[in-house]
């Protein structure tokens, strides 16, 4: 779909995806709409609302556990690799992306259902869009861990220093290496296995003609 996407559906929309998360996710949620918001306004401002909407469904299926996460991904004929089946926090992207196009159709074009799809993992040949949900979803204000903390922080010091928007887009492209680095070294660190795709996008991001 490619219909405006409006602040009344918003609001609506906010309220119709707190069913399906904890009260701490839902908190989390907002925030990420919030940031979206934020990121929006310095690289899509006409998709402000359309990327809001992608923060709100993001994680919609969260807290179902890998049981339900399998069920689901049968019910919807998503394939699951052997590495997946073992990390149910790979796919909640999947479902999430499934069941938004399910119950919210309204608001599921491609666009909102691919940001959903790879807002975990990233993936190589991000588009805009996605790559502004990913960020949105690991800095939003509310993250203290450390490497939340310090991204947002070398995000926002080094965006405000520049006004071009080919020089907002290297500050993006280097936050996004640096966001995959940080990724790496704690699944690494946990002994935790990582995903091909984020490796892949790690290094397509690499690239300075990005």
């Amino acid at each position: 779909m490619n219909e405006e996407i409006t602040e009344k559906m918003l609001e609506t929309l906010r309220l119709q995806v707190k069913d399906y998360l904890t009260e701490k996710r839902y908190a989390h949620t907002l925030a990420v709409e919030t940031e979206a918001g934020a990121l929006a306004a310095l690289f899509l401002p006409a998709e402000a609302c359309r990327l809001r909407a992608a923060a709100l469904l993001h994680d919609i299926t969260k807290r179902l556990n890998l049981e339900k996460q399998l069920q689901l991904c049968q019910s919807f004929g998503i394939m699951v690799s052997n590495d997946e089946a073992k990390a149910p926090k790979l796919l909640h992207a999947k479902t999430a992306a499934a069941l938004a196009q399910r119950d919210f159709p309204a608001f599921a074009d491609s666009r909102v259902l691919s940001a959903i799809r790879w807002h975990t993992t990233g993936r190589a040949g991000m588009t805009l869009f996605e790559a502004l949900l990913y960020l949105a979803d690991y800095m939003e204000p509310t993250r203290t861990f450390a490497d939340c903390v310090t991204l947002r922080r070398f995000f926002y010091e080094k965006v405000t220093t520049v006004k071009a928007l080919e020089e907002r887009m290297e500050v993006l492209r280097q936050t996004m290496v640096l966001s995959f680095d940080m990724t790496i070294r704690q699944l690494l660190a946990e002994g935790a296995l990582v995903d091909r795709d984020t490796i892949e996008a790690r290094n397509w991001f690499l690239s300075p003609a990005l």
